[in-house]
């Protein structure tokens, strides 16, 4: 099996690499969690289309994708501690520009430079744990990145709550917070992992090197994007309060950064892949019980957390796999391919359930989450099958490629 845990260094020396960039995505879950929120309610506020918030909101996914492409050859150039400082210096400063803007259009320019310096931080990171984990160990390592982020992100509606959205405080805290994720890079920068070898594939022909993790990626692309951004409109629908239809997105949130780790420790003793096909039957079953419990606090409050470990475990997972099978030299790559994919499915999950919302909010909503969950799992699949005829003998947890 393909590894691309050859990254030599002493047990002391992997922790603190790891610790560093850990923390580093700390910041930049902050980073996301206040410019989404404080994006979609500076604009609203402006009195603004609602075409141009939503167009707003999905800058960062569309600048992502535009500089996927060539993020693993900047990277290979720079290196990770200069690609990722050099991102979040650039997304830091974007926060402070925010502050001087009064108009739609150019808050939307300023956000897409921004996210192309945030991709920066967020590939090379993921690129550094994947290279510096021990394959035994990867899932727990992974979550333990999972959570550090998620935490962060939902730090950042909590920050304007208590500072508000007006200001500079909103964008001095996001700029400070963004920036921080450096100093942890700049303490353990001799124990970055070497990213200057040649990639033999391109994002797009990566994707080919671990397809099963990136359908992963694209499940928890729709997935996540769909629930974390129309939960509270299905809320709102199904007769609940303004509160308790926001309350359910908190609890996606706490759900997935608490169960992660049990699902990093699951991932690192049983078959991966049997991990992925698990969380795609909960999130259907899960799913489908929603409209009917969803009047029922407690029970609905039980099934939203579980959904919520469920919908950011397809993340990790994928992560994992990726990691597992594709060579050190293409891990750069891999991982942009992994992000386009993500990125695809945040498009298509909202736009797809959004559209479906407007025959029934619940029910519509539902519906296509699960028959976007199905396809994707007949996808993963025949796709296991393929790798199971491929490598004959072959141990369950290595069927990808």
């Amino acid at each position: 099996m393909p590894s691309s845990s050859t990254y030599e260094l002493s047990s002391s020396d992997r922790r603190r690499s790891l610790a560093a960039v850990i923390a580093a995505s700390f910041s930049v879950g902050i980073a996301f969690g206040i410019g989404f929120p404080l994006t979609a309610i500076t604009l609203e506020a402006w009195g603004e289309p609602k075409w141009m918030i939503g167009l707003a909101g999905a800058a960062p996914a569309i600048a992502i994708l535009f500089a996927l492409p060539i993020l693993p050859w900047a990277i290979r150039k720079l290196g990770a501690v200069v690609a990722m400082t050099g991102g979040a210096i650039l997304a830091g400063l974007g926060f402070i520009a925010l502050a001087f803007v009064n108009d739609g259009v150019t808050w939307i320019a300023v956000r897409l430079v921004m996210s192309i310096g945030l991709a920066g931080p967020w590939l090379a990171g993921e690129t550094w744990i994947n290279l510096v984990a021990r394959d035994e160990t990867r899932g727990r390592v992974i979550a333990l990145y999972a959570m550090a982020f998620f935490t962060g992100f939902a730090l950042g509606p909590l920050v304007l709550s208590t500072f508000g959205t007006t200001g500079m405080a909103p964008f001095l805290i996001g700029s400070i917070g963004t920036v921080v994720a450096c100093l942890p890079i700049i303490v353990a920068r001799n124990l970055a992992p070497d990213l200057s070898q040649r990639a033999h594939h391109n994002a797009f022909s990566a994707v080919h090197l671990a397809p099963i993790g990136m359908v992963c990626a694209f499940m928890s692309g729709f997935a996540e994007t769909s629930y974390l951004s129309l939960i509270p409109n299905v809320g709102l629908a199904a007769g609940l309060d303004e509160a308790r239809a926001i309350g359910l997105l908190s609890l996606i949130t706490i759900g997935g950064i608490a169960l992660q780790f049990p699902l990093g420790w699951l991932s690192d003793k049983i078959s991966r892949l049997t991990v992925t096909f698990g969380l795609a039957i909960v999130f259907v079953a899960l799913s489908l019980a929603l409209p009917f419990v969803l009047g029922m606090p407690l029970a609905a409050s039980l099934l939203v957390l579980l959904l919520g470990g469920v919908i950011l475990g397809f993340y990790s997972v994928g992560l994992m796999i990726v990691g597992e099978v594709v060579e050190p030299q293409n891990l750069a790559v891999a991982n942009a391919g992994f992000l386009v994919l993500y990125q695809l499915g945040s498009i298509v999950g909202p736009a797809s359930a959004g559209a479906a919302m407007t025959y029934s909010p619940v029910f519509g909503f539902v519906a296509t989450v699960c028959i976007l969950m199905l396809i994707s799992g007949v996808g993963l699949w025949r796709l296991s099958r393929k790798s199971r005829s491929q490598r004959v003998g072959a141990p369950v947890s290595d069927l990808d490629g």
